[in-house]
């Protein structure tokens, strides 16, 4: 008997008895639904998250500051790492670095126009910069070899305030409403204009240094959102300027940055021999978000402190599994109590057949036919089971997200509509293929019983 004969007579015998088929298939679209259902609110729950993390922040930058190996009982080990140029090129050798920037970070006031307000500069090798996973939404990133420029991120502009806000706040004039209403303004209008910082070093003299936006950042409320970056050669330039007439034996800077009246006093520690040329920290940028827990982990080992958002991905993950791997056990078992009732059917089907297998092999169907045609039916009603019950498990899959998509995209800080319950192409292969395996293990007991049949009693049997 070829494979089509034998599918064909599988659908026959299970059309011959339509309702006994559609209740036992009727258990296995429960238990696909059951598994597809449990196992997409894993996932979903678990991109969301991830979704949530991403929109905040990159997962495969890592952030390094300064510090010092430890021994097992907790003793330091040798002296104080540094944040030098020794250290980037440290962190350039790490097997799976794109890219490595030296940083500066400075804040204070600065002016915009006839605005002003507080500006947190980052200065950063602009080189470096479309490597970081910086994007421009207007103008341009910086460029190797740019000085006197500046990129903002989307929220910066909304940090000046014109000088009568500031007048009516000397005054005591502001109420709290005042306070917390701020209007939205578009940053486009920053775009080609100049942004004024006004250094004062500790012999009291004061100089002006000029940035031109030539760009604004992606990401509504991402971590660059309220950052504005320059690059590290003027940040030096600056940093150099304040620390005329401050002795390098101190062990901290002081860093005034004004404008107009209003007056920003900042400390930078330098490292404890005294250098005050070590960075504020190191940005590093890792081909993907594996690559960045285990870079972390190197850097960690060379003594250093480092953090990044990627690093907290692993602990969720680890959730998330145990999650679905309790929910798809709560589907796995709806599934396995459906194949008793195909196990049931199957055995019911031998008793009411017993003519017809006698006659079958009678005829020269051989053990291998019957078992065969048994083993056919039970998958059969897998297949059909699953591919309803991945049908059911989408339908509810939609209606869950529909409920909760006002609970779990309120107040996220994300463009993207995020789902609860989210089926990828692997589970709906899997959802299937688990379906048909169910019905051929359950059909496996029925189909031996078969087989086991006298053709002779068979026969004779009414």
């Amino acid at each position: 008997m070829n494979k089509l004969d034998l599918l064909k007579l599988a659908r026959q015998n299970l059309w011959r008895r339509k309702i006994r088929t559609f209740l036992t298939t009727l258990g296995v679209i429960i238990g696909t639904t059951a598994i597809v259902v449990m196992l997409s609110l894993g996932i979903g729950l678990q991109e969301a998250q991830t979704k949530s993390m991403e929109s905040w922040g990159s997962l495969t930058s890592i952030r390094v500051q300064q510090g010092m190996s430890f021994d097992a009982e907790g003793n330091p080990i040798g002296e104080m790492k540094s944040l030098d140029d020794d250290a980037v090129a440290e962190f350039k050798e790490i097997e799976g670095v794109l890219a490595v920037s030296p940083a500066y970070n400075m804040g204070g006031e600065a002016k915009f126009g006839r605005k002003r307000g507080g500006l947190n500069l980052i200065g950063i090798d602009p080189g470096t910069m479309p490597f970081m996973e910086f994007e421009a939404e207007q103008g341009r990133l910086m460029q190797a070899g740019d000085r006197g420029v500046i990129v903002l991120g989307r929220q910066v502009i909304n940090n000046f305030r014109d000088e009568s806000f500031y007048q009516r706040m000397e005054k005591g004039m502001l109420t709290e409403r005042d306070h917390m209403r701020q209007e939205e303004t578009d940053p486009a209008e920053a775009m080609d204009k100049r942004i004024t910082m006004t250094i004062h070093n500790s012999k009291g003299q004061q100089k002006p240094f000029n940035f031109l936006v030539v760009g604004i950042l992606e990401g509504e409320r991402g971590e660059h959102s309220y950052n504005a970056y320059v690059p590290l050669e003027d940040v030096k330039r600056m940093k150099s300027y304040m620390s005329r007439g401050t002795s390098s034996s101190s062990s901290q800077m002081t860093k005034v940055v004004s404008a107009g009246r209003g007056m920003v006093v900042s400390s930078s520690r330098s490292s404890g021999s005294g250098n005050s040329d070590n960075y504020d920290f190191i940005l590093v940028r890792t081909a993907d978000v594996g690559g960045t827990q285990v870079i972390s982990e190197k850097i960690k080992e060379l003594g250093y402190n480092c953090w990044s958002i990627a690093d907290q991905l692993e602990g969720i993950e680890k959730t998330f599994r145990t999650i679905q791997a309790v929910l798809g056990g709560i589907g796995g078992i709806t599934l396995l109590v459906a194949a008793l009732g195909i196990t049931n059917t199957m055995i019911m089907s031998i008793y009411e057949r017993t003519r017809e297998i006698g006659i079958m092999k009678v005829i020269g169907a051989t053990f291998i036919d019957i078992h065969s045609m048994f083993l056919a039916e039970a998958g059969m009603i897998g297949f059909l089971g699953g591919l309803f019950g991945i049908g059911l498990g989408y339908a509810v899959s939609g209606v869950i997200n529909y409920l909760s998509k006002g609970f779990i995209n309120g107040g996220m800080p994300t463009d993207e509509i995020l789902k609860i319950s989210l089926i990828p192409p692997w589970l709906v292969a899997f959802a299937l293929l688990f379906s048909i395996f169910i019905g051929i293990l359950a059909g496996l007991y029925p189909a031996h019983r078969a087989v086991k049949l006298s053709p002779i009693n068979a026969i004779r049997n009414e």
